[in-house]
């Protein structure tokens, strides 16, 4: 007769997947804030805010909805300089932080009269200068493009303003639409991104985070970077190398955005964006 082996008794299955794999830097709420046509009517500084400048269709608004992982959070348009107002919006990380990110018009778009092109350089860098809360720009620049002139005079400006009493503010290089470089050729773009920047004010190189609103690409280093930007004070990711150079000139009264995008329209409202 054959004696039957009791069962071996069995482990707790694993713990699923997805609770393995929570991610605490993953975004699970965001939403519009407001909407400042002038400097008048922004909201109160509250809390460190991020700010994102470039030129037209270099893909702010793409990049922050993938940020957030949001498609229809800041609203596309496929015509350039279609931004009408400084968008703020809020975004809730699944460990509690909450960040505001703030989305200025685009510049570079040369269809507007000389008044309505003063007008938006006189608000963006305003905003610059006198937001208290500001920790951080994220300069974007089309990775295929480079740095332009406008790029270079907006690193000038934010390093000229930092005489003002808050504290300091970061400037992070991103070299967008990275998926469109062919792969050989993304760490010597990126490369020339840093070193056609103007040093930061440690006189390191800037390094350039290379970003893909399609592939996701520089998602998770950039939240880190913003991270320690507005937790820490401390942000933007630096080569050291050679020695230090000097961060530009003054800030000009329309240095920053010579060519945005127009006047606002009515009232403040989420408006279409230049991704």
């Amino acid at each position: 007769m054959t004696t039957r082996r009791p069962p071996k008794p069995q482990a707790a299955p694993p713990p699923a997947r997805a609770e393995r794999q929570l991610d605490p830097f993953q975004i699970v709420d965001s939403s519009f804030v407001a909407g400042a046509a002038s400097l008048a009517s922004l909201p109160p500084p509250v809390s460190a805010e991020v700010a994102f400048a470039g030129r037209s269709n270099v893909g702010k608004s793409s990049l922050i909805n993938t940020l957030v992982e949001r498609k229809g959070l800041v609203r596309t348009s496929s015509n350039p300089g279609s931004t009408r107002q400084i968008n703020l919006y809020e975004a809730r990380a699944r460990d509690g932080v909450v960040f505001q990110l703030v989305d200025l018009p685009g510049y570079g778009f040369t269809r507007r009269s000389k008044a309505e092109q003063a007008a938006w350089a006189s608000l963006i860098e305003g905003y610059l200068r006198g937001r208290i809360t500001l920790a951080a720009v994220l300069l974007l620049v089309d990775a295929r493009r480079g740095l332009e002139e406008d790029d270079l005079e907006l690193v000038r400006f934010v390093e000229a303003s930092r005489d003002v009493a808050r504290r300091p503010v970061e400037l992070l290089l991103v070299a967008t639409k990275i998926d469109k470089v062919p792969s050989s050729s993304v760490r010597r773009a990126l490369d020339q991104v840093s070193a056609a920047a103007p040093r930061a004010a440690s006189g390191a190189l800037r390094r350039a985070v290379g970003f893909s609103s399609i592939t996701g690409e520089g998602r998770r280093e950039l939240w880190l970077a913003i991270r320690r930007a507005t937790l820490l004070g401390s942000a933007a990711p630096q080569s050291s190398g050679a020695a230090p150079q000097s961060s530009g000139a003054a800030p000009q009264s329309s240095g920053v955005a010579p060519q945005s995008s127009g006047a606002a329209g009515g009232d403040e409202q989420r408006g279409a964006t230049d991704g």
